[in-house]
């Protein structure tokens, strides 16, 4: 990952937000900096060998597509969960401020919901997808209405806390546009 000052300059997040979560971040003691950064330690934080639990995804946009794919549908005959389990993740368990980015979110079975800030509904998905942001403006979701998997990975990191990066909500409307239907109510 390269820092992008271009992305940060055009990314313009709400600055009471990020502020917040950049202060929780570097206090040692607070829930979002135990759960986010906590658990590197700094001479392993570049090797992709050691695991890290609270940022140790490595994946590329291709496998995580397919991967979230195989949650609405078969992919290489196989599916992950079955209709009624992907009615239940993308039903809402749990809503508020979540207490790690200190912003309001939607919870299903494990995954985000479509109607905070960083998932928000306003980028077109349809009303029972599914999936994650991510560190960096990673973006990844599954519409089962659509059967359709979506993932977004940057190799140019963005300094936006607090809502989802431009780029990847331009990206999920032009996948819907391609549907030739909107997500929200298709």
């Amino acid at each position: 990952m390269l820092e992008s000052k271009a992305e940060a300059l055009m990314d313009g997040a709400d600055p009471g937000t990020e502020l917040d979560m950049l202060r929780a971040l570097g206090e040692p003691g607070s829930l979002t900096h135990r759960a986010m950064i906590g658990s590197m330690r700094l001479h392993d934080a570049l090797d992709p060998s050691v695991e890290d639990p609270s940022y140790g995804g490595l994946a590329g946009a291709g496998s995580l597509s397919r991967l979230f794919a195989a949650l609405v549908g078969e992919v290489d005959g196989i599916r992950l969960i079955g209709p009624d389990r992907t009615a239940e993740v993308a039903r809402p368990y749990s809503r508020g401020t979540c207490e790690v980015v200190l912003l309001p979110s939607t919870w299903g079975l494990g995954f985000m919901l479509p109607d905070s800030p960083v998932f928000p509904a306003s980028a077109g998905l349809g009303p029972r997808a599914f999936g994650f942001d991510g560190a960096n403006g990673t973006f990844v979701f599954a519409d089962p209405d659509h059967e359709l998997a979506f993932a977004y990975v940057q190799n140019a990191g963005s300094r936006t806390i607090g809502r989802m990066n431009d780029r990847a909500h331009r990206l999920v409307a032009a996948v819907y546009r391609s549907l030739g239907r909107s997500g929200r109510g298709a």
